[in-house]
């Protein structure tokens, strides 16, 4: 009888070949699992572009926040922090913490909102009221102000909407308030809880008002690190059958963004164009504005939606979560309402379309306290026959400029910065 052929002749079984071969096995599976693992675990930490809507919590009738379900409402803006009398936070003038707590059940419906896996942010200022830097007297004061609000929250992200009289340019409360605002960012950043920070301020289609830009000013001089520079683009006294808010509503950002990087650029933060859009962000008022005739419709919502994502602009706001459904048939539609938006629209749809999209939650997408090298003689002259690579710098034409992706023989000023150019400019030399 016979044996039977083994399957592969000459090749005989070898425990120690098995043994290398398992090791071997282990080691990639262990090695991918744990980068998976890791680009999982640091994913988390990653800021995205946001959304979040305000909610007025002093307005009638009351909005339920805490209740909303979906990714839209994954973040909440809640407005306002303002002074009553003296050094003192209250919600709009008329609640101080503890009777927010108790007519209003703030803190625990705030706490509801976290619970939920949700962000929430304070707003301080507004339209109406006195922003707490004025009756503070100290920058330490008014640092302790907030504090007492972010502590009693547990929140780590604000929002100072600064507007009206309390945007008087570079004046002793707007130094304050910034110097204020670096204290807090300073203390988190030693405890190891970042704040975020974000500043909103009104504008017109040429952008920021001279009081508006000494507000940034003052921010940046006191070295606070800011989320977000958001603009409050609405109410551009326009009516929409002349003007669709959509092209006011573009201007308007193209011209803050110009101004805002001549702000950094001055101070040597040289930021390419996509890193400035994720810097800013835009607050839109939906539906009836403030002028009769002058409105934001659900199709010019989606046309803002789509901007934010092809610009990356880090954030996008609406005011407010209270007005977004459809008004009664006795309300007004020639006037701003509180609790409805003047327009035909299902609940909650102006949220969901300019929500879509953005996933992430308040974060600071590009560091403030980035610093470059404006001295010409720190980078070579560029170069035709040389091959540069992704982050390499060159000097050309009296002007710093980073190589997007490798290339050779092409001038950094030969084409247009953007998706397709191969070099971005930081900036002149010094």
């Amino acid at each position: 009888m016979s044996r039977n052929k083994p399957l592969f002749p000459g090749r005989r079984f070898s425990v120690a070949r098995f043994a290398i071969f398992l090791v071997a096995l282990i080691f990639i599976v262990a090695s991918v699992w744990g980068w998976l693992t890791y680009t999982k675990i640091s994913s988390k930490k990653l800021p995205y572009p946001w959304f979040g809507g305000y909610a007025d919590v002093t307005s009638t009738p009351s909005y339920t926040f805490e209740s909303d379900v979906g990714d839209v409402y994954k973040n909440v803006v809640l407005g306002f922090i303002t002074a009553s009398s003296g050094c003192t936070p209250t919600w709009g003038g008329y609640y101080t913490m503890d009777d927010a707590a108790s007519q209003l059940d703030m803190d625990s419906r705030i706490a509801r909102v976290s619970r939920a896996g949700r962000t929430v942010t304070i707003s301080f200022g507004g339209q109406a009221g006195t922003e707490l830097a004025s009756q503070c007297s100290t920058a330490q004061d008014l640092a302790d102000a907030y504090e007492s609000v972010i502590s009693r929250y547990h929140v780590s992200s604000l929002d100072f909407d600064i507007e009206e009289s309390n945007l008087d340019g570079y004046s002793d409360s707007a130094t304050r308030r910034a110097q204020a605002v670096a204290l807090l960012q300073s203390k988190a950043e030693e405890s190891g809880n970042p704040l975020t920070v974000g500043l909103t301020l009104p504008v017109d289609t040429n952008g920021l008002t001279s009081e508006g830009k000494d507000t940034v000013e003052s921010f940046l001089d006191a070295g606070v690190n800011l989320g977000s520079l958001n603009v409050m683009a609405m109410d551009f006294n326009v009516q929409s059958t002349k003007v669709d808010q959509v092209t006011l509503i573009k201007q308007a950002l193209n011209a803050v963004h110009a101004q805002y990087k001549s702000m950094l650029y001055s101070r040597g933060k040289l930021f390419s164009d996509t890193q400035i859009w994720e810097m800013m962000g835009v607050t839109v008022l939906i539906g009836q504005n403030d002028t009769d005739g002058e409105y934001l419709t659900l199709d010019d919502a989606q046309q803002i939606n789509t901007f934010a994502m092809q610009a990356n602009l880090g954030r996008v706001s609406m005011w407010s979560l209270n007005r977004d459904q459809q008004c009664g048939e006795n309300a007004s539609v020639t006037s701003t309402q509180t609790a409805c938006s003047g327009v035909k629209q299902t609940k909650g749809e102006f949220a969901t379309i300019l929500g879509s999209g953005f996933r992430g939650t308040p974060g600071t997408l590009v560091d403030m306290n980035t610093t470059w090298e404006q001295n010409g003689s720190a980078y070579p002259q560029w170069n035709e026959t040389t091959q540069y690579s992704k982050g390499d710098k060159v000097v050309w034409d009296s002007k710093i400029y980073e190589a997007l992706s490798p290339n050779i023989g092409i001038k950094p000023d030969s084409t247009a910065e953007g998706t397709d150019s191969p070099w971005r400019l930081i900036g002149p030399t010094s």
